[in-house]
């Protein structure tokens, strides 16, 4: 599916969006593992950016208030939804007419399984390559807390992988 192409009109905002939408669609893909929910995310995060705009004193911490924005929303979305949700079918089978699913990247799946602050907390740090100082001042928590939040999502992934590759090998 093409997506519509937005032609800046002039609002810094605007050509802010043109010009980082792709890669913060990316990172909130990454965030929620879900690339619907990715969509709703990033949009709503826009549109609560959008109205502050003129408060942020750099244009160059837009991006930084935008990710911000997002994990802040992802973590509070999870925290609502932690109850199931009842589908009409179960979804690792497709609806009848569709095609069977691409399997999905270890990794992917793995990021997956983590918590929401974890997830979130190895997105920052290690696709979008921020310090850790960085990932604790956007996840709004401390340094102690952030490196733990990463420390325990690697352990989690390593283990994760290591059964991954452990199937594939014995399935071979």
């Amino acid at each position: 599916m093409r997506q519509r192409q937005v032609e800046p009109d002039g609002d810094p905002f605007d050509t802010f969006v043109a010009a980082r939408y792709a890669s913060l669609l990316r990172a909130a893909n990454l965030i929620t593992a879900d690339p619907h929910d990715a969509k709703d995310l990033l949009h709503d995060a826009l549109a609560q950016v959008y109205p502050r705009r003129g408060s942020i004193r750099e244009p160059s911490a837009t991006e930084s208030y935008v990710r911000r924005t997002m994990v802040r929303a992802h973590v509070s979305r999870w925290r609502r939804r932690r109850r199931e949700t009842l589908t009409a079918l179960p979804p690792e089978l497709p609806a009848p007419g569709e095609p069977a699913a691409v399997p999905e990247p270890a990794v992917t799946v793995a990021l997956r399984a983590l918590p929401p602050r974890q997830r979130a907390a190895v997105v920052l740090r290690y696709y979008l390559d921020l310090s850790t100082a960085q990932v604790a001042e956007e996840l709004g928590c401390s340094q102690a807390t952030a490196k733990t939040h990463l420390a325990r999502a690697l352990r989690t992934l390593r283990i994760s992988l290591a059964d991954q590759r452990a199937e594939v090998e014995h399935d071979v």
